[in-house]
């Protein structure tokens, strides 16, 4: 991840571990429940494994929804901080997995909405030179940019489904709804996208 890691800037939330209190060694390789297990009975430095296994996860989305880098950042460690907060309620409905990347998907919504000129972040000055290289990171750019300016809810499966790679019973999950709309939005995601490249793309 780009300069500071979420787990890195998270570091000192997590690891207020008391001094006269001991616990069972929680790493990487446990299972989410056993880790989440360990967080609700105290142990909240184990919260940071947790961060480190989905950092890049979160990140993913989020700038893929709002394409900036340090907004991306800064909501990512907002959705962290929720689920550290929310730990108790998740009830195992589905991974945690999901249950996180809900999260992320509705705070990032959150952001949007209160930043209606987010469009504006979209625009590059764009100087292209002959070589091919160039010419496939311009096509690179022309298409994320074209993915930033779709709707959030088409932009969301469009990353979750391409870019975090989730099946679609996954995304109905995060996104609370049924599969079939999200075939019907990824559906229109590629149709819009197709529609703005052929408008927009050299």
């Amino acid at each position: 991840m780009k300069q500071e890691s979420i787990s890195q800037a998270l570091s000192g939330t997590f690891a207020k571990r008391p001094a006269s209190v001991r616990f069972e060694a929680v790493n990487v390789v446990d299972s989410d429940d056993a880790i989440i297990a360990a967080v609700r009975e105290g142990d909240t430095e184990s919260f940071g494994i947790l961060v480190r296994k989905y950092e890049d996860f979160v990140y993913t989305l989020v700038f893929g929804m709002i394409r900036t880098n340090e907004p991306a950042r800064d909501i990512s460690q907002e959705v962290f901080l929720r689920a550290y907060k929310g730990i108790r309620r998740f009830e195992h409905n589905s991974s945690f997995k999901t249950w996180l990347y809900r999260i992320a998907y509705n705070t990032t919504l959150a952001h949007i909405s209160r930043e209606k000129s987010r469009s504006k972040a979209l625009e590059e000055n764009v100087h292209e030179p002959k070589d091919d290289t160039y010419k496939n990171r311009s096509l690179k750019m022309t298409l994320e940019k074209l993915i930033g300016m779709l709707k959030p809810d088409l932009r969301a499966v469009v990353i979750l489904h391409y870019y975090d790679d989730l099946k679609y019973e996954e995304i109905a999950e995060v996104l609370a709804c049924p599969i079939g709309t999200v075939k019907i939005r990824l559906y229109r995601a590629k149709y819009e996208l197709k529609r703005m490249w052929d408008k927009h793309a050299v």
